[in-house]
């Protein structure tokens, strides 16, 4: 075995402008497509929730439009301010806002779902009300993103009929193998919205009350009290870079060399259909450098009877590929030199005999696969903080142990509520050294656009495994399904 430790990787911003840290490269530099003329310098917005929700987010909107205030913290890296949303600022863009682009929901709506559903009755209507608002905008033509605010006494509801949701940072990568065979999938209200919400041609934003009030309501059995979440100028940070995003504009990327070859990440993971009849569905996630994200859809699959993982067949695992190389080439209109596929389960022969013959279909000579799971093995060091992010450990010649969340030197401190579980990776083909292809997965840790803090602990090939899995399995056999990845976050 042997410990090593990976630098902070750097991303690219605006005008060839670099930093380790997304919120501070955009307030220097600005986005990556800065001055270019598909930067959307407006970002034309719909508006759907009820007059009181609508008026607030508009209220909280207006406010960070000038900016916000840095929380008052020693933390001054972890915590810096927002500096506003509008054209002299990081951006270079604004909110805009029309009545044509605005559908609010009447109580009286909320109150008949309120008084006649319960259960999953509830999360489908409600979602109903808001895709049939959506409709009325999007026939008027206009908003390049749809807001939704729900009212607090619906969200109560369906997160009611849902449950809680489990903290991702402690889930496993692969969401298939996790539910018993007599558990039926459930489904959030989120979810649902984002799923009925492809067949109109816009991405969706959902935002809780939290998120433009600074407050959220305790578990069920507590009081009405509430309590603070991340700061102002975090989720100021957060929301309008995902608005950014989904009205096609391209935050930052990951830093290489001209003499880098064209790269496309594939993660492959696995979902149960939201009929419960164990049948799992493989879905590709397909990244390039700038982040640029499209979902594939595969074959079912199942769980071996040995290891109890889901896999597919040599055939199903060569369509999956050549599905995702086609939507690759369709989108960016190349075909990539090198191909990254990290896997959420141990690739099988038969798997790695397909994905070399979809690769030798292209003439692309460089494949490298990988499996990847959360590993149980923890480290420790000195004092009271976890491991630094980027520690890596060799396990041996094919595997190794990186921490991809973790105390961060940037920060000062480890930002994280719970103890971090380190990703383990194994080889099984490979041109490239275990340590670079760690430092790779260090990087694409960044490439999260719902989340300007970049600690995250899953490169973005396995963290949008989970929520695209979670949408596609409310999207009914042969309805609509969008490619890009701004349809899914």
């Amino acid at each position: 075995m042997k410990m090593s430790f990976f630098n902070e990787p750097e991303l690219e911003f605006g005008n060839g402008g670099t930093h380790v840290d997304i919120r501070h490269g955009l307030l220097h530099y600005g986005p990556l497509d800065l001055g270019e003329t598909s930067a959307p310098n407006q970002l034309r917005i719909g508006l759907i929730g009820t007059e009181e929700s609508i008026s607030s987010i508009r209220e909280w909107l207006d406010r960070c439009r000038e900016g916000v205030a840095a929380k008052q913290s020693k933390l001054k890296n972890l915590f810096p301010l927002f500096p506003g949303f509008n054209q002299n600022t990081s951006f270079r863009s604004s909110l805009v806002f029309n009545d044509r682009w605005s559908s609010p929901i009447r109580q009286r709506e909320v109150d008949t779902v309120l008084a006649h559903s319960g259960g999953l009755d509830t999360i489908g209507e409600s979602v109903s009300i808001f895709i049939e608002h959506a409709k009325q905008l999007v026939e008027t033509g206009g908003p390049m993103v749809l807001l939704c605010v729900p009212p607090k006494d619906l969200l109560a509801a369906v997160d009611e009929s849902f449950g809680n949701r489990e903290d991702t940072s402690d889930q496993e990568l692969d969401e298939g193998s996790e539910i018993s065979k007599t558990e039926r999938p459930r489904v959030a209200f989120h979810d649902a919205l984002k799923a009925q919400g492809m067949r109109l041609g816009i991405p969706i934003q959902m935002v809780r009350p939290s998120t433009y009030t600074g407050e959220r309501k305790r578990g069920k059995g507590r009081s009405m009290s509430s309590s603070a979440l991340q700061d102002e100028a975090t989720r100021a940070w957060n929301l309008h870079t995902a608005l950014y995003y989904k009205a096609g504009g391209i935050p930052w990327r990951l830093l290489r060399s001209a003499s880098d070859l064209a790269t496309c990440f594939i993660g492959v993971s696995f979902y149960r259909s939201i009929e419960g009849d164990r049948l799992l569905t493989s879905v590709a996630q397909v990244f390039n450098e700038r982040g640029e994200g499209v979902i594939v859809k595969g074959a079912q699959a199942e769980l071996d009877k040995d290891d109890r993982q889901p896999h597919l067949s040599e055939e199903n695992t060569k369509l999956l590929l050549t599905n995702a190389i086609n939507v690759y080439r369709k989108e960016h209109h190349t075909t990539p030199a090198r191909l990254v596929v990290h896997k959420t389960s141990k690739i099988t022969d038969g798997e790695m005999r397909g994905f070399r013959a979809a690769a030798d279909d292209y003439k692309i000579d460089i494949v490298e696969l990988l499996s990847l799971r959360r590993s149980l093995t923890r480290l420790f060091r000195e004092g009271t903080y976890p491991p630094l992010r980027g520690t890596f450990l060799r396990l041996q010649e094919s595997k190794g142990l990186l921490y991809l969340r973790g105390s961060v030197q940037f920060f000062e401190t480890y930002p994280g509520m719970y103890v971090p579980r380190p990703l383990e990776f194994s080889i099984m083909h490979t041109e490239t050294t275990l340590e670079q292809l760690g430092r790779e997965m260090l990087s694409l840790s960044k490439l999260n656009w719902n989340n300007t803090q970049f600690d995250g602990g899953e490169p973005i090939t396995l963290r949008a495994a989970r929520r695209v899995g979670e949408i596609l399995k409310c999207v009914p056999e042969g309805a609509l399904m969008q490619s890009s990845f701004r349809f899914y976050m």
